[in-house]
């Protein structure tokens, strides 16, 4: 995708979502509401112009619902409408029309074969045509990291375990690690990782080695944390090495102010410092682990990600716990008594 979707804030860009929860929305009226409640109910609601849906599904995949505002449907509209039924013929396509909607659109819709009406003042009939509250729907998780692969190498095991629960999975990437390689080789590689995760990805700009804990930063991981409302949040550890990962954590801690539960990973840059008090057993996912930073073929050289030392390194801190082969280990900044995987020393 080229350039940020009309909701999101300048800065970040949506490069990946993923498909079983997306709902794309065309409309130009008020459906603040509607949105809400679909997020609520763990759908990723995606309000969009028409011409940038085909980008979208080629980057994620065909979408579970497409809203359409009758009033938008002219002709180039009405293609579009059927060249996405013709690429996702599993996307279910509604009207969304209330009360006032116009009635000339509303005879396009019928006559293009659009029969099922959605009132954005009544989220619940959207609701019943989506189905099923997706499983894990209540738990929405959100992993922050400074530059593509630090997420996945940091807690890549712990998040495929949320992805199994059912659980919604954002991550935000602040930098396109530019001095690491090619922006556009790490953007897409991180895109990847982030669809084997069924995980959004958000990715804002900042200058790679030289991002700050300034205004700019906060302000990304607050639009971030507003946009996916996590229950659980993951960042850098303070005890880093690499300036961009302390600015990075230093900055989420002010934006994630009241975010109910807020957990550090370790990085290959972590200082002796780092001090874990949280475990989470990864047996199940540890080779998963290792196949998402596969997804980073330009990085391939760096001994951090060889597979036996990120297995070596999971069972290391596995020593934690009685009955677990392998773990990832966090620092606790905060935690609930409903945190998704109570098991720690």
């Amino acid at each position: 995708m080229n350039g940020p979707i009309s909701d999101l804030p300048p800065g970040l860009v949506r490069e990946a979502v993923a498909p079983e929860r997306l709902v794309v929305v065309w409309t130009a009226g008020p459906v603040a509401g509607l949105l809400e409640a679909l997020g609520d109910a763990g759908h990723l609601p995606v309000l969009l112009e028409p011409a940038e849906t085909l980008d979208l599904v080629d980057v994620s995949g065909a979408p579970s619902m497409l809203m359409v505002d009758p009033a938008l449907l002219d002709d180039p509209t009405l293609r579009l409408v059927e060249e996405v039924r013709r690429v996702c013929p599993q996307t279910r396509v509604v009207v969304l029309a209330g009360s006032g909607a116009d009635g000339a659109g509303l005879l396009r819709a019928m006559r293009a074969g659009l029969t099922e009406v959605v009132d954005p003042a009544d989220p619940g009939t959207a609701l019943e045509l989506l189905g099923p509250r997706p499983r894990g729907a209540e738990e929405r998780v959100l992993a922050v990291g400074a530059h593509p692969d630090d997420i996945e190498i940091g807690c890549g095991a712990t998040l495929l375990r949320h992805r199994r629960l059912g659980h919604a999975i954002t991550v935000l990437t602040l930098s396109r690690g530019a001095v690491g390689g090619r922006t556009e080789q790490r953007r897409r590689e991180a895109a990847g990782a982030a669809m084997a995760l069924s995980a959004e990805l958000l990715m804002g700009d900042l200058p790679d080695t030289r991002i700050g804990d300034s205004h700019d930063t906060i302000s990304l991981v607050e639009a971030a944390i507003a946009h996916a409302r996590p229950t659980t949040l993951y960042v850098h550890s303070k005890h880093d090495n690499h300036q961009d990962h302390r600015a990075v954590h230093e900055a989420t801690v002010i934006a994630a102010r009241r975010v109910p539960q807020l957990y550090c990973y370790q990085s290959p840059s972590s200082r002796n410092e780092f001090a874990p008090t949280k475990f989470v057993p990864v047996g199940e996912t540890i080779e998963e682990k290792v196949e998402l930073l596969a997804y980073y073929r330009s990085q391939a050289e760096r001994h951090y990600l060889a597979p036996d030392l990120v297995v070596a390194t999971a069972r290391y801190w596995a020593r934690q716990l009685p009955h677990a082969r392998y773990a990832e280990p966090f620092e606790v900044l905060r935690a609930s008594e409903h945190e998704p995987f109570p098991t720690s020393t």
